[in-house]
Formats: C-alpha cells, structure tokens, sequence
C-alpha cells in the first residue's frame, strides 16, 4: 500500500513539474486531487457497509426469532429459546439503529 501510494505521489510531482510554469501550484491541485477522490471512495464505501451490515442483522435477527419462538414454545429449551428471542430483538433495535445514523 506505501509502494502504491509512493508512486502515485512521485508520478504527479513528475507530471505537475513537466506542464507547469510554477510546479508547486499545480503539484498542490494534484494532491489535492488524489486527497479527494480518496476522501469519495471512502465515503462510498462506509455507505455501502452500512447498507449491506443493516439488510444482514434484520435479517438474522428475523431468524433468530423464529428459532427463538419455535425452541421456546415447543418446550424443547425454553430458556435458549427466550434467549433467542431476546437477543433477536436487540439485533433488530441494533440495526434500526445504525440505519438511522
């Protein structure tokens, strides 16, 4: 990753020194550039993440509740399945709460 980021920055100081008539404005506009195409992505991806993270807990916390309910009224374990359920809808509380931040 430093390898990379090394020659991105030696590759615009090279590029900015060779077009400009004064290279430390326009080596300026390149960092700044590569800074915030690097600030987009990470905020695209921080979105995508949370999306995908909120569709998986709703949807684990449905089967949670499910086995939940049928280990708690079949009588097979009542205390895991009162667990289950307890823990299903903390999940569910959880992710409404990261799909509001």
């Amino acid at each position: 990753m430093k390898e990379i980021l090394v020659i991105l920055l030696i590759t615009a100081v090279v590029f900015a020194a060779t077009n400009s008539t004064d290279p430390f404005v326009k080596i300026s506009q390149t960092v700044e550039s590569i800074l915030s195409s690097i600030d987009k992505f990470l905020q695209n991806l921080k979105d995508v993440l949370k999306t995908h993270m909120v569709s998986i807990s709703r949807t684990l916390s449905v089967i949670l509740g499910l086995v939940g309910a049928v280990l708690y009224f079949s009588g097979l374990n009542k205390y895991s399945g009162r667990g289950l359920i307890i823990g299903a809808i903390l999940l569910y509380i959880l992710a409404d709460f990261i799909s509001s931040i």
